[in-house]
């Protein structure tokens, strides 16, 4: 199950110790400046748990193409750029992460 925000500001709490409030607002916080830099289109790195980006896809033309299965020509249609946000692990969650066999047998 996923860990609530209640959860992970408690968790924050303990291992810093601080109160539950100034956990609140340590996140809150990370989380502002977070989405800020995000619509900078700016990596943000957490520590060595995750890289957060905005990426920009460029529209692309209407174009000819090919059905793989009949051959018939097709048209392709356009399609509008678009901004993608994507969150890539880092190191330190990828060798926190359970083997597949701890994964499987749930």
């Amino acid at each position: 199950m996923a860990m609530t925000q209640t959860q992970l500001a408690d968790a924050v709490a303990e291992k810093a110790g601080l109160s539950r409030a100034d956990a609140k607002k340590a996140i809150t916080a990370l989380e502002d400046v977070v989405i800020e830099q995000i619509g900078k289109a700016e990596k943000v790195k957490i520590g060595g748990i995750v890289q957060i980006e905005a990426r920009m896809r460029p529209a692309t033309q209407e174009r000819e193409g090919r059905n793989p299965a009949t051959g018939e020509t097709i048209t392709i249609s356009a399609k509008p750029a678009s901004v993608a946000v994507k969150a890539r692990p880092l190191a330190k969650a990828k060798n926190a992460a359970p083997p597949v066999s701890a994964v499987q047998g749930r």
